[in-house]
């Protein structure tokens, strides 16, 4: 989209595109057409005016239809800060002034503030499950019998785009790890049919990380073992 735009001589759209933080695909309650869900900071969702929105909507439509992608509409919402112990001092710095305004951070593109390994991270929960996962890797598991970590990667099944948050291998074994975001609970009926599709496609096992989780290393260091010890096991 951002391409042809560009291409098109929107440059002004375009460049409004580049404040976008996550690009998700949302089914349908059938799990058949998917609607594009682009994140945007708090401080620039009022560039995403009903009048973009809906020449966005066109565009991904047009592209859509010719590769027959089944998505059907674009919407857009915040991106929901990253929050955890400290959460009260950063709200004092911002406050009182040891960020910038929003007007000085509105058009300015988002830094990828999350990588490692030269691997890009969507936020800081997906970095802190990584590290746990490359120290199981490098420090705890035999190097003859250790796992390899694919994170967020692109693939296909059952005629479908997917980007799980963790592809693990192991022990000749392919797992799909999940963080659970706050919209999870509402979408669980969802999150069923894709891992069916999963396991239908020969992913072994599939098991998710509560987004609670995240700020208690015990809790996600659990979660992660048992992860790995039930990929292990046979069918």
């Amino acid at each position: 989209m951002s391409n042809l735009l560009v291409r098109r001589g929107d440059v002004a759209t375009a460049q409004l595109l580049l404040q976008v933080d996550r690009w998700q695909l949302d089914w349908d309650e059938r799990g058949d057409e998917k609607d594009l869900v682009i994140e945007v900071d708090p401080a620039n969702m009022s560039h995403f005016t009903d009048d973009l929105l809906q020449k966005l909507r066109q565009l991904c439509q047009e592209i859509s239809g010719r590769l027959r992608l089944g998505v059907s509409w674009v919407e857009a919402r915040e991106t929901l800060p990253v929050v955890g112990p400290g959460w009260r001092d950063m709200i004092h710095r911002e406050i009182s002034g040891e960020r910038p305004s929003n007007q000085a951070r509105r058009l300015q593109p988002s830094p990828r503030r999350w990588l490692e390994d030269n691997l890009a991270f969507t936020n800081e929960g997906e970095q802190r499950v990584y590290r746990l996962l490359k120290h199981r890797q490098e420090m705890v598991l035999p190097p003859e019998e250790t796992i390899a970590i694919f994170p967020l990667p692109n693939g296909r099944i059952a005629g479908r785009t997917w980007e799980p948050d963790f592809l693990v291998t192991y022990k000749g074994r392919a797992g799909v790890l999940e963080i659970d975001g706050p919209h999870h609970n509402a979408r669980r009926a969802l999150d069923v049919t894709r891992e069916h599709l999963m396991h239908d496609s020969g992913v072994a096992y599939v098991d998710r990380v509560p987004v609670e989780a995240l700020e208690i290393r015990e809790e996600m260091e659990r979660v992660i073992d048992r992860f790995l010890r039930r990929l292990a096991e046979p069918r």
